[in-house]
């Protein structure tokens, strides 16, 4: 966690994680008290600016935003100039939202309420400009602003704001990829944090110093850096960044093919991380030890590690250190000739790979989300700013001038009102866009990783036919999706020549176990009549694996059927499998925590497409039975109207 102030953030580290945690907590306590009992609107500014900073620190970003507004809100409506650091945690704010541009302008507002002879702040708000400049991507323009800084800070003698300017032109090079340039300046950086004894400071310019080498494979000036790192921790006894550091020493010592050595140091790094039951660290730990163990062929230390590496993550859900753990046993498996275990494991890889995809897609909605609804809020705020200070002006006119400049007030914010309504729409369609492709990219990788799991497992099982019959009909579907993909809506054609290959492919993983028919009304015109991208595949999809394959016999059968009433498509796609209820029941049997998401995605998809085109689209499920009651299959009826 980090604090408001260096002298702070110094303490806390000097005394431990526990120590730092509770501070923080016993501050916001302090500041909430204090809010509670302000009476006065640039008190409790000040405070819930402070809030804001403690909780962003925390990463509490949306109680941080929260309290940003609530103090912005004020300054509006009670005519209160905006503080300095009020624009700077809004910045923090933009950038952490992924709006690194927004976040420069908000500092430049900073800077042009900075007193000429504050240095300090100038030299702190100068260096957040040129960070914020850098992740814009305006790279020489943060140099010069880096380089500018650092001759301020140099002048007034503000040692940190030099370091900070320092680090910063290192990060400009990493980002440039410069990675000599980047090594000079972090020996620099080094040298100035030594002058002032900071061991934190020193120690993760050390730290970074290892990996820079390490990007390059120069293992043993890597391997030396984060091994100093190391010394550093271990003095002012922080265990948990011992492991850490330790960790990379003996990465570096496994890559530098010093297996021995690295065995040792990941068994002391995991020691150092049970002591103070790190589990991100012992996972880490006793997975590399399973692979060292696997390159030196001792197979049973091997699984013994990476089981215990297995429950670890488990606990954690640390789905990254469970999907390259499964890979690395996939290919110890494969190198045992164990091909059944090797495609089994492989299997779980690509579940866990999924998994941490779907958070991943996830997250990136949640942040998009969070970023809509603050430019949104940005907005409201400058509006409601403009009306007051409109507002402010009638007070001042003349008695015999205020019918007229009522009149041009209410001209004024009804064209205001027409503009705010037509950027809200503009944005929103953007959104809705951007969400669409989002949602379409989830959608590929679910059917691409079944494909090459069985392509895999036929060349596993030498049946090089099957192996080039596969790869054939895979690489016509890539190019059909790829192709596919460009577009939010495609013609008929095109969207059933993709399903007909994928239909192939699945026959082909399944052994022929199903068959299919796909018909279609002559009424539809295949090249003019267009549809949202990969909208029935999903569905196909469903009946295959949740209807078809749960059936004893091959006599499977998938029935697409599309046909035109007035301007709307009707889709219906039949299965004879086993029916919902008796997949649902296969489903919880097997304690199958792995689902699919593809029709859900395709549901969001078709909502998002009738919101941009205003097209009423629906989705009918009907569970068909046999005259005896049982189940016969399924059948879904997409409702598609005609898209020009």
């Amino acid at each position: 966690m980090k604090t408001i102030r260096i002298t702070i953030l110094l303490l806390l580290f000097l005394n431990g994680v526990c120590l730092q945690i509770a501070f923080g907590h016993a501050k916001i306590d302090s500041l909430l008290l204090v809010l509670e009992n302000s009476q006065h609107d640039k008190e409790k500014v000040e405070i819930m600016t402070l809030l804001a900073e403690q909780y962003f620190d925390s990463n509490n970003t949306e109680q941080a935003r929260s309290y940003v507004w609530e103090a912005h809100d004020i300054c509006v409506k009670q005519s209160i100039d905006i503080p300095i650091e009020l624009h700077f945690i809004k910045a923090k704010l933009l950038r952490e939202l992924s709006a690194p541009w927004d976040a420069y302008l908000e500092i430049e507002k900073a800077i042009e309420k900075i007193p000429e002879n504050d240095v300090a702040l100038r030299a702190k708000a100068r260096n957040y400009r040129a960070y914020y400049l850098l992740n814009s991507g305006r790279f020489m323009d943060a140099i010069k602003q880096y380089n500018s800084n650092l001759i301020h800070a140099d002048t007034n003698n503000l040692d940190n704001y030099s370091a900070k300017a320092i680090l910063g032109l290192a990060n400009v090079n990493n980002a440039t990829n410069d990675s000599k340039s980047e090594i000079d300046f972090l020996h620099q950086y080094i040298e100035k944090v030594d002058e002032k004894g900071d061991s934190i400071k020193i120690r993760n310019g050390y730290f970074r110093l290892g990996e820079v080498y390490l990007k390059d494979s120069v293992f043993e000036p890597s391997g030396v850096n984060f091994f100093k790192s190391f010394v550093i921790s271990k003095a002012i006894k922080d265990t948990s960044r011992m492991a850490f550091d330790l960790l990379r020493v003996a990465w570096v010592n496994y890559l530098d093919e010093n297996l021995e050595l690295s065995i040792k140091q990941f068994n002391e790094a995991l020691q150092y991380a049970k002591a103070i039951d790190k589990k991100s660290s012992i996972n880490n730990a006793l997975g590399n030890l399973g692979t060292i163990y696997r390159d030196l062929k001792e197979y049973d230390k091997a699984l013994e590690n990476y089981w215990e590496s297995i429950k670890v993550s488990k606990e954690i859900s640390d789905y990254y250190n469970l999907s390259w753990v499964f890979n690395d046993m996939s290919s110890m498996y494969g190198d045992m000739g164990d091909y059944k275990n090797a495609y089994h494991y492989f299997q779980m890889f690509k579940t866990y790979n999924d998994s941490l995809e779907n958070q991943r897609f996830r997250l990136g909605l949640e942040r998009a989300r969070t970023l809509f609804e603050t430019e949104k809020k940005q907005q409201e705020l400058e509006l409601l700013s403009l009306k007051l200070k409109q507002n402010q002006n009638f007070v001042y006119g003349l008695t015999g001038l205020i019918i007229l400049l009522i009149l041009i007030a209410l001209l004024i914010i009804r064209q205001i009102r027409i503009a705010s309504k037509k950027r809200f729409s503009e944005m929103n369609h953007r959104l809705s866009e951007l969400t669409q492709k989002n949602l379409r990219q989830q959608m590929n990788p679910h059917f691409i990783f079944n494909t090459l799991n069985s392509i895999q497992y036929y060349m596993y099982q030498h049946d090089k036919i099957a192996t080039n019959d596969y790869m054939s009909k895979f690489s016509s579907l890539m190019r059909k999706t790829l192709e596919n993909s460009r577009h939010t809506s495609i013609p008929i054609r095109d969207e059933l020549d993709a399903l007909k290959l994928y239909l192939d492919l699945e026959a082909l993983r399944f052994k022929q176990k199903f068959r299919y028919q796909i018909e279609v009304d002559e009424e539809i015109d295949l090249l003019m009549h267009k549809i949202p991208t990969m909208l029935i595949q999903p569905y196909v999809e469903n009946s295959i694996c949740h209807g078809l394959m749960h059936k004893d016999e091959a006599d499977g059968l998938v029935k697409v059927d599309l046909k035109l009433e007035e301007s709307t498509i009707i889709c219906t796609i039949q299965d004879n499998g086993v029916g919902r209820d008796a997949a649902m029941k296969i489903k919880n049997n097997n304690n199958n925590s792995h689902r699919s998401l593809g029709t859900t995605i395709t549901e969001s998809r078709l909502k998002i497409v009738n919101s941009l085109y205003g097209k009423s689209m629906k989705i009918d499920y009907y569970d068909l039975k046999n005259t005896d009651g049982t189940p016969s299959g399924t059948r879904v009826v997409i409702h598609i109207p005609i898209i020009t």
